[in-house]
């Protein structure tokens, strides 16, 4: 199963030109004077429009999120809309999964994937879902819960 948000990209991709867009408008606005009839432009504008994005990515975090489960080695990425330069990629062998865990609490939504890394160590890795509209959350509940469920079939050892 794969799960991605890659069909917003192009919105996440231009919200932040047209807000660079804007906050240079108002700061050449704010150097024109008497321009719409003397209305003071202070470069206020500028200053809450930046804020909002610095805001914005606080929230989100890398928004653009992709999860495949489809092979023996599960892929994890999640980076920004703009570019794939900055963000993080997991792929682990199917096994080395211990745990797939949602955490809906806070602010934000992750994904925690819980793994044995290549040094034999069990390492926590979070990924921000807050973006995922919320059909595709219940997809990922879904597969979280199935993933689970297979990984404690395979856990279970007869004695005998």
């Amino acid at each position: 199963m794969v799960i991605t948000n890659f069909q917003i990209r192009k919105t996440l991709q231009w919200a932040p030109v047209a807000l660079l867009f804007l906050a240079i408008a108002d700061v050449v606005l704010y150097f024109i004077p008497g321009f719409l009839g003397g209305l003071k432009i202070n470069g206020y504008l500028t200053s809450l429009i930046l804020l909002s994005i610095v805001a914005f990515y606080a929230y989100v975090g890398y928004p653009m999120f992709s999860m495949n489960l489809r092979k023996d080695k599960i892929t994890f990425r999640s980076h920004l809309a703009l570019s794939t330069l900055f963000g993080k990629t997991l792929v682990v062998p199917r096994m080395n999964i211990t745990n797939l865990q949602l955490d809906f609490s806070g602010l934000r939504d992750k994904l925690v994937v819980t793994y044995v890394n290549r040094e034999g160590k069990e390492v926590d890795q979070k990924f921000s879902i807050s973006i995922l509209s919320e059909r595709k959350k219940r997809m990922l509940v879904q597969a979280v819960e199935d993933f689970n469920r297979e990984k404690s079939a395979q856990s279970l050892h007869l004695f005998i």
